[in-house]
């Protein structure tokens, strides 16, 4: 049951990125998938997790323009 747990909350399997970490990394300025990976390492193996960087930068995004709009 804890491999399926740790599974659910990587970002990135190749490299044991958790979305916590990246989303972290967002906070601290990471502005792109980029700058993700130089951060975190999320995205450099394999790739497959990019889409994951993304949405979570767009999430990111959509909260700041929410936030702004108040």
């Amino acid at each position: 049951l804890k491999e399926i747990e740790d599974v659910l909350y990587l970002a990135c399997s190749c490299k044991k990125v958790s979305v916590e970490e990246v989303a972290i990394a967002v906070q601290n300025g990471a502005d792109t998938v980029e700058k993700i990976q130089e951060l975190t390492e999320a995205g450099t193996v394999c790739g497959r997790c990019i889409p994951i960087l993304e949405n979570i930068l767009e999430l990111k995004r959509s909260e700041e323009r929410r936030v702004g709009k108040e």
